[in-house]
């Protein structure tokens, strides 16, 4: 059943570092000591003391040990003459240590899915990149303009046949250009669209030359990078405000699904949980920054109301609820554990 699914979304796009800069609290502690890893222990002596963080805590420390470890790691850099290897290894293994102690603490009350929301948006450091969120506004028109066009219509089995074509063709002409760009999204919003609402119909059919065609546009679009037919900004800003809409769409549907009753078997419910828990897994640090204020709002919304609608799923079909009601905090702590 996952593998169905693996077709409803964005594949993998190379990140794009704009900016990142360390904070004054990580370069304040760094004064107080003449070796970074003194500075490190000591703030992995005062994280082991704490017992319980709220979700706003939580978030105010995270972004202080980034800050702090962003300032060990330009001191070690300008001191490399002065500070030998077993120095920088006492760091990463310092680092790992005050990472074990976040993840505890993630755990030392329920989070839930607006947490880890809040967490992801609150240490995202492209909120900062005006130059980013600048190129993300100028784009949006074309993706609101995508939303107006009206989807594909017909049944599954057509819908699925229109999917095929439609990519069969762009890689026929090919994408060379940002026009050839836009046209891609815009024909697969569509068909995209229409597929999402046979979600319920589509548990047997074979799907993997879908997932494998779109990855071959995707691709298209930075080789085309690499050529110079478009920046690579450009290529990545599109591809990642693609997903994000994805993922909403997804999640919408859904949504839209439960409530309908058209789950009807534990299978599908564990199909259906796992592609609500896409936004929160998959929307990173880049992709989270680049949601419009209409697309934040309705995540947001959908975060109070995931809950919910796996409540009603699993009390359809008779999930394990016990477990299901832990994953909003398992989240958060897989979230810290890749920091």
């Amino acid at each position: 059943m996952y593998c169905l699914y693996t077709a409803l979304f964005a594949v993998p796009i190379a990140a794009l570092v704009f900016a990142s800069c360390s904070g004054k609290q990580g370069d304040a502690m760094l004064k107080t000591a003449a070796n970074p890893a003194v500075a490190y222990r000591a703030y992995l002596f005062a994280m082991r003391n704490r017992t319980d963080l709220s979700t706003q805590e939580l978030a105010r420390e995270l972004r202080h040990w980034q800050a702090l470890d962003d300032s060990v790691a330009l001191h070690l850099q300008r001191d490399t003459l002065s500070f030998h290897s077993d120095t920088r290894n006492e760091c990463d293994l310092l680092h790992d240590s005050v990472r074990t102690e976040f993840c505890r603490l993630a755990l030392s009350r329920s989070r839930t899915y607006s947490d880890l929301l809040y967490l992801k948006e609150y240490l995202s450091p492209y909120f900062d990149d005006d130059e980013l969120l600048l190129s993300a506004e100028e784009i949006q028109p074309f993706f609101e303009s995508v939303s107006h066009q009206p989807p594909f219509s017909g049944n599954c089995e057509q819908t699925v046949k229109a999917y095929r074509d439609m990519l069969r063709k762009i890689l026929g002409r090919g994408i060379r250009s940002t026009d050839d760009l836009m046209l891609f999204i815009r024909r697969e919003d569509a068909v995209f669209r229409a597929f999402l609402t046979h979600l319920n119909e589509l548990g047997q059919m074979n799907l993997s030359d879908i997932t494998r065609d779109t990855e071959r546009c995707c691709m298209q679009v930075f080789h085309a990078a690499e050529r110079g037919d478009l920046s690579y900004k450009e290529a990545v800003i599109y591809l990642a405000m693609r997903t994000n809409r994805r993922l909403l769409l997804n999640m919408q549907q859904c949504a839209d699904d439960i409530r309908g009753g058209k789950v009807g078997t534990a299978q599908q419910a564990q199909a259906y949980i796992w592609v609500l828990l896409q936004p929160y897994t998959s929307l990173d640090a880049f992709g989270i920054a680049l949601l419009s204020p209409q697309e934040r709002k309705a995540l947001h919304l959908a975060a109070a109301d995931t809950p919910n609608l796996i409540d009603l799923l699993s009390n359809a079909v008779s999930l394990d609820n016990e477990h299901l009601d832990d994953i909003p905090s398992l989240l958060v702590q897989a979230y810290i554990s890749t920091l």
